[in-house]
């Protein structure tokens, strides 16, 4: 869940800016996400031990990640979209009504 406290938020914003300002291409966000999972997979490691369950859920949190953005981002645009635009087809002519 990406709402955390605002004291940690301040804590990491900075930092988080810093590095988007760096970050110029979209293969780029790929490196910073993949870097930043291999330093904290290894941190764990050697705290513990490599584990299944750590790497799994790491990809329960790159999934939320995902939905989340999907959520707040992308399906509203798609929304406006679709009501400025019309629906497909009568299948989702009954939610494009729910929305309105």
């Amino acid at each position: 869940m990406p709402y955390i406290k605002k004291d940690k938020r301040k804590m990491i914003d900075g930092i988080v800016k810093q590095l988007a300002d760096t970050i110029i291409t979209l293969g780029d966000v790929n490196y910073v996400i993949t870097k930043l999972l291999h330093i904290i997979i290894d941190r764990d490691a050697k705290q513990t031990r490599f584990r299944y369950a750590s790497v799994n859920s790491i990809i329960g949190v790159l999934e939320c990640v995902k939905l989340e953005f999907y959520r707040m981002v992308i399906a509203p645009y798609e929304n406006k979209k679709r009501m400025e635009n019309g629906p497909i087809s009568d299948l989702d002519a009954k939610t494009l009504e729910d929305v309105r």
